[in-house]
C-alpha cells in the first residue's frame, strides 16, 4: 500500500470515527440553510493542498470568494469553475462545489468553519500544469490570476475503462485489465463498521464495492421533515446536505485507501414509489413530489417534467464536481432497480459525458463509466452506457444461484459490453443467514465462480454485506478467486464462451434418475420459450423459466414447450412455488391437455382446507400470494414428446424447477461446466451440481463424481497447460497438458465433491 493510501486511510479512520455516532444522538447542526450571500463580486484569495502532488492524486482549491447569491448549488445563481491546461496541451473544465467542513462537539457534529468554495482535480499527465478559476454571480463574472502546479509520477493506474481489446472486460489505460471482486456494501446504519468491512474485504482480495446515495445514508437532496427513514441535514429541493456529502467523501476516503472501488448508485426505485414489500416506497417524502413543492404530480412525472431534469442535472452537476476526480470511483450508477425510460437515461448520461445536446461540456471531465438498473435493450445499447447488470433474487426456491447467475452474463453479451450481476441472494425477503446457519458461504461461493468463468466482467455481487457476510466471516472466499484471476490475461481479446459435451462419468450399472431443470429467469418475459431436452441432460444450462403468466400480462408472457425423449416411461413435473391471486395451470402432451388445475392463493371458506403452505395479503395490490411448494405431474410414455405450459386464466404463478423423472442415465454426471477463453487463455468452473445451498440447508449428504470427464470446444487448436486449482484455497493442484483440435479437447477430473477452477493456457508452438 502507497504511503499516500496509508496517510488518506489513517485521515479517514479520524475522520469518520467523528460520525460514529447512533443517529438518535446526533443533532441537526448542519448550517443554516439560507446560504444566501450580498457582497460585490471577487476571488480574495486561492489556498491548494499542495504545488505538487502526484498523477491522478487529489489537487484541491479552496477559493476565498465574496459574491451575490441566493442558492449555492444553483449554477444558474452563482458559479465557480477552473480550467486547466497539461504539459501535453491537455485542457480540462472542472466545475466547482460548495462545501463545509465538520468537527466532533461533545457527541454532535458541527460545522468547522464557515462554508467555502472548492475545486477538486486529478492530473493525468505528469508535468507542469497550469490553471485559472473563474466565478460569477448576478454581477458579473472575475477570474484569478494564472497558477501552475508541477505533477510527478505514481503508481496509480488511473481510472476504470471499457478494454479496447476486450469489449467485456474492464481495464484502465494501457489495457492493464480491471477484474472487479467484491460486494454491495451500500449503507452503514452504525456508521463505524466501514473502516473494518473493507479492511477485511482488501485482506481477502477484494477489490469494489457498491454504495447508495440514499435519503438515509450519503443522500444529498431529500425533504426537510421527511416522515420515512432519512438522516438529519436535509433542506428540500435544490439545497444540498453538506453533511451527507463529507460522510461519503470519508467513506470513498476509505475505499481508496484500502484499494477497493465503488460503483456509486445515486437513487434507488423507492424514491419513486409508494408501499412495497418492507414498505420501502418513499414517494410522499420525494422533494420532487408537487406534494412537497416539487415539480411531479406523480412518479412517472420525474422522467418527463422540464423543471424535474432541470433540479437532476443540478444534483448531478454537483456530485461530480466533489467526487469525479477520484480515481477509485469506478462508475455512476443512476438507479437501483428503477426502470427508468431509455430517453432519460441517454440524457443524463450524455449530460455527464458532455455528448450528444451538451457536446464538449461534460459535468463529469474524467468520463467515469455509466450503468443502472433496471435496464433493457434500449438502455444497454445507448452509447454513454458502458455496461449492463443485472439483479437475481429466489424465495428460497433455487438450490443454486450459479446456474442462473451464468445463463444471465451469457445472455447479456449480446449487447457487446461487460456484464455484472451486481446484486444476488438465496431470498429477497431475508438474508443467507437464515439458509445457511452454519456460515458454508457455498451459494455465495457458487455465484461469484459461476461469474468470472461465465463471461461475466468480474465476481458476482451479494447483498447480504451487514447481516450475512460479516457476521458469518465469509471474506475468504473471494481470495481464491483474486489469486486464479489475477493469472488470467483479460484484456488480450474479447471474451469468448466454451461450450462442453455432456459430463460423464463411469459406473457399474446404468440406471435412470430424475433430471431437474430449474427455473432461472427473473421477472419478466423470458428470452426463450422452447426447450430440447436430451437424454443426457444437454441444454442444462438454458433459461427455463421461473414465471408462468396469465393472458392478462401479455406483455410479459410465453407459453413454453419442452421437447423430450423419455428412454423409459416416467413423469413430467412442474414444482410450483408461488402463486398470486389465481392461476390456472394447463399441461399438455403432444397437443392433447393432460392437467388442468386451478390454484387459490385466497383463504377457503370453512371447512375447506387449502391447498398451499401459507398465504399473504399483498397490502400494494391488495390480493393474496401464496406458497405452495407443490408438485403438479403428468405421466409420460416411453419416446419423443412434446409439452406444453400454460397459465391460462388468473395471475401468475412461480415455478422452482421442472423435473423428468426415471429420465436420465446415471453414465452422465450431475455436473456442469462453464468457462470463457480470452487469446490464448481460458478460465473454466467444474462443479458437482449436488453441491449447494438448498443440500446443505436439508442435511443432504455430499457426494464423489468419480471419474468425470468431458470435451471442450471453442479454443484455439494447440497444446495447452492444464492447470487445476482448489477453490477454497486458490492453490494449484494438478498441471497437465491437453490438445485441442477440432474435436475439442478432452478434460478429466480430479474426484468431485464440490468443484474446481481449471485454466488452460496455450503453450507456444504449433
Amino acid at each position: 500500500m502507497s504511503e499516500e493510501r496509508v496517510n488518506r486511510l489513517l485521515a479517514a479512520i479520524i475522520c469518520y470515527g467523528l460520525i460514529a455516532l447512533p443517529l438518535a444522538s446526533r443533532a441537526d447542526t448542519t448550517p443554516d440553510t439560507s446560504f444566501a450571500q450580498a457582497a460585490p463580486l471577487k476571488i480574495r484569495r486561492l489556498t491548494t493542498n499542495a504545488t505538487s502532488v502526484k498523477r491522478y492524486g487529489k489537487f484541491e482549491i479552496t477559493v476565498d470568494l465574496a459574491a451575490t447569491f441566493t442558492n449555492p448549488f444553483d449554477p444558474d445563481d452563482i458559479d465557480v469553475t477552473a480550467d486547466f491546461s497539461g504539459p501535453d496541451g491537455e485542457a480540462v473544465h472542472v466545475n466547482g462545489f460548495f462545501d463545509q467542513e465538520y468537527g466532533q462537539k461533545a457527541n454532535d457534529l458541527v460545522p468547522a468553519g464557515s462554508p467555502v468554495w472548492k475545486i477538486r482535480f486529478a492530473p493525468t499527465a505528469s508535468g507542469d500544469w497550469h490553471y485559472r478559476v473563474t466565478a460569477r454571480d448576478r454581477s458579473g463574472t472575475v477570474q484569478s490570476p494564472a497558477a501552475s502546479m508541477t505533477v510527478t509520477p505514481s503508481m496509480d493506474p488511473g481510472f476504470v475503462l471499457v478494454s479496447s481489446r476486450n469489449p467485456y472486460a474492464f481495464a484502465f489505460k494501457g489495457e492493464l485489465p480491471f477484474f472487479p471482486i467484491g460486494e454491495d456494501m451500500c449503507w452503514d446504519d452504525s456508521g463505524h463498521n466501514y473502516a473494518d468491512w473493507l479492511k477485511k474485504l482488501h485482506d481477502a482480495g477484494g477489490n469494489w464495492i457498491r454504495v447508495w446515495m440514499c435519503s438515509w445514508s450519503n443522500g444529498i437532496e431529500w425533504s426537510t421533515n421527511a416522515t420515512s427513514r432519512a438522516a438529519p441535514g436535509y433542506h428540500g429541493l435544490g439545497v444540498y446536505n453538506l453533511l451527507n456529502a463529507w460522510k461519503l467523501d470519508h467513506t470513498l476516503d476509505m475505499a481508496d485507501a484500502n484499494q477497493i472501488y465503488v460503483m456509486l448508485c445515486l437513487g434507488t426505485f423507492g424514491e419513486l414509489t409508494s408501499g412495497g414489500y418492507f414498505n420501502e416506497g418513499q414517494w410522499v417524502d420525494n422533494p420532487y413530489n408537487a406534494a412537497n413543492g416539487g415539480p411531479c404530480a406523480k412518479p412517472e412525472d420525474f422522467f418527463t417534467s422540464p423543471d424535474a431534469q432541470k433540479y437532476y442535472q443540478r444534483r448531478l452537476r454537483y456530485i461530480a464536481a466533489r467526487y469525479s476526480w477520484r480515481t477509485e470511483l469506478q462508475s455512476w450508477e443512476f438507479w437501483n432497480e428503477y426502470n427508468a425510460p431509455a430517453p432519460w437515461v441517454a440524457t443524463m448520461a450524455q449530460f455527464l459525458k458532455g455528448t450528444g445536446a451538451f457536446n464538449g461540456k461534460p459535468a463529469d471531465p474524467n468520463h467515469h463509466l455509466i450503468t443502472t438498473t433496471y435496464g433493457n435493450a434500449g438502455v444497454w445499447k445507448i452509447p454513454e452506457v458502458d455496461w449492463s447488470q443485472s439483479h437475481l433474487y429466489g424465495t428460497g426456491d433455487i438450490p443454486d444461484l450459479g446456474p442462473p447467475i451464468e445463463a444471465d452474463a451469457a445472455q447479456n453479451m449480446a449487447f457487446g459490453k461487460p456484464h455484472l450481476m451486481a446484486e444476488f441472494g438465496i431470498d429477497y425477503r431475508k438474508p443467507d443467514t437464515e439458509y445457511d446457519v452454519a456460515g458454508s458461504g457455498i451459494d455465495l461461493h457458487n455465484g461469484i465462480w459461476s461469474s468470472a468463468a461465465g463471461g461475466g466482467a468480474g465476481s458476482a455481487m451479494t447483498w447480504w454485506w451487514d447481516n450475512y457476510v460479516d457476521p458469518k466471516n465469509l471474506y475468504h472466499e473471494w481470495m481464491p478467486l483474486a489469486k486464479v484471476a489475477s493469472k488470467v490475461e483479460w484484456t488480450a481479446s474479447p471474451s469468448k464462451l466454451l461450450t462442453f459435451d455432456p459430463i460423464m462419468q463411469k459406473v457399474a450399472t446404468e440406471t435412470f434418475v430424475d433430471l431437474t431443470l430449474p427455473g432461472r429467469t427473473q421477472w419478466g418475459k423470458a428470452p426463450s420459450s422452447e426447450f430440447h431436452v436430451d437424454p443426457d441432460g444437454a441444454g442444462f444450462s438454458d433459461s427455463y423459466p421461473s414465471f408462468l403468466y396469465s393472458p392478462g400480462k401479455a406483455d410479459l408472457r410465453t407459453t413454453p414447450t419442452f421437447f423430450v425423449r423419455f428412454q423409459r416411461p416416467g413423469q413430467f413435473i412442474v414444482h410450483v412455488n408461488q402463486v398470486s391471486n389465481t392461476a390456472t395451470l394447463q399441461i399438455s402432451l403432444d397437443g392433447v391437455v393432460a392437467l388442468t388445475i386451478k390454484l387459490d392463493a385466497a383463504p377457503p371458506k370453512a371447512p375447506a382446507t387449502p391447498d398451499y403452505k401459507s398465504t399473504q395479503l399483498n397490502d400494494q395490490w391488495k390480493i393474496y400470494q401464496a406458497t405452495f411448494d407443490k408438485d403438479y405431474a403428468i405421466d409420460v410414455p416411453a419416446g419423443n414428446h412434446r409439452i406444453d405450459l400454460a397459465v391460462t386464466d388468473g395471475d401468475w404463478l412461480s415455478v422452482s424447477n421442472y423435473r423428468l423423472t426415471n429420465y436420465r442415465s446415471n453414465r452422465f454426471a450431475n455436473a456442469g461446466a462453464n468457462g470463457v477463453v480470452i487469446g490464448r487463455e481460458a478460465l473454466v468452473w467444474m462443479h458437482n451440481l449436488d453441491h449447494n445451498w438448498k443440500n446443505a440447508f436439508d442435511k443432504v449428504p455430499d457426494t464423489t463424481i468419480h471419474n468425470a470427464h468431458t470435451t471442450v470446444h471453442g479454443l484455439m487448436p494447440g497444446r495447452y497447460l492444464v492447470t487445476w486449482f482448489d477453490t477454497e484455497t486458490g492453490k494449484a493442484l494438478i498441471v497437465d497438458k491437453v490438445m485441442s483440435n477440432s474435436t475439442g479437447a478432452l478434460l478429466s477430473a480430479p474426484d468431485m465433491s464440490t468443484d474446481y477452477a481449471v485454466l488452460l493456457q496455450r503453450l507456444p508452438g504449433k
